[in-house]
């Protein structure tokens, strides 16, 4: 690995103008960027820009239109926020397996999706919540849903020089059902073979809305639409959930790597749908 120059700027608009004609790795945590400069021979980049010091970037808030997270927002913010506790307790479930403690205290929400990665813990919950990503640059700003922001394996639509300032949510509603899986080897400190996330916008006993998402058997984590549109608009029975259930099995493909095998993986990704859909809203899984 090469050498390379490094600049902490204390606001965007130095971050970005330091970015400016070369080629710049922006990072936060860095619990991701340190482990693969072992991997990096050549062409990496000339300067790496720690953003962790500009407090426009941090933080969370609520407002009317929804939760806005900050960039650099971290695993443990989502943990003991308030906010986060009451709107959408479902990031606090992800954050409780999310590694350990260390790396909760470093790890940012940007981080977590600007690499791209298919067992990005925090993706899921944010795909079943709608949200989506604001961008700045010199250019100008940009908002991209997120389910549009990552288009592959570690790739995603964000620019040359650009980075993320926010991500965003729809206020899911004092209504709302949520459930959270991270099926892994151990119980901490372990990459995740499936995830699931579900949250569903209730009015009685009828689905107005609803958000599924798969990680770690796509090369991005995805949304399944054709699931959510099956729950939309009808009862939540255990016979709709297992079709919604199917529907996610179908839009999945996994591989086999050492944690476990594709055959495994895709019956997971009707298992642990049908289970997280069923105890939202406090279906029996046994039809006797």
């Amino acid at each position: 690995m090469r050498g390379f120059d490094f600049v902490a700027p204390s606001t965007v608009q130095g971050a970005l103008k330091a970015a400016r004609g070369k080629k710049t790795k922006f990072i936060a945590g860095g619990t991701n960027f340190l482990p693969d400069l072992r991997h990096i021979h050549d062409g990496g980049p000339e300067l790496v820009i720690d953003l962790m010091r500009i407090k426009t970037l941090k933080g969370i808030a609520a407002s009317k239109s929804g939760v806005r997270l900050g960039a650099l927002a971290t695993v443990t913010d989502l943990l003991e926020d308030k906010i986060i506790g009451r709107e959408a307790p479902i990031l606090q479930a992800m954050a409780l397996k999310f590694a350990g403690p260390i790396i909760r205290n470093r790890a940012t929400v940007a981080g977590n999706l600007i690499d791209g990665g298919p067992a990005a813990d925090i993706v899921p919950p944010l795909l079943a919540l709608k949200a989506s990503v604001k961008l700045v640059s010199p250019k100008g700003r940009r908002t991209v849903a997120l389910d549009k922001f990552l288009t592959g394996y570690r790739r995603t639509a964000i620019k040359p020089g650009e980075l993320i300032s926010e991500v965003s949510f729809p206020l899911p509603g004092k209504n709302h059902k949520w459930g959270y899986y991270k099926l892994a080897r151990r119980n901490a400190m372990a990459i995740t073979v499936v995830g699931a996330a579900v949250v569903l916008q209730m009015k009685g006993n009828v689905c107005e809305d609803a958000g599924i998402s798969l990680g770690s058997v796509t090369p991005a984590p995805i949304r399944c639409y054709e699931a959510e549109e099956i729950l939309k608009g009808n009862e939540i029975t255990l016979e709709i959930a297992q079709q919604a259930a199917k529907a996610c099995a179908a839009v999945a493909s996994p591989i086999d790597d050492i944690r476990a095998s594709a055959e495994y993986r895709k019956l997971m990704c009707e298992t642990l749908p049908r289970r997280l859909i069923c105890q939202a809203v406090g279906i029996s899984l046994d039809p006797s």
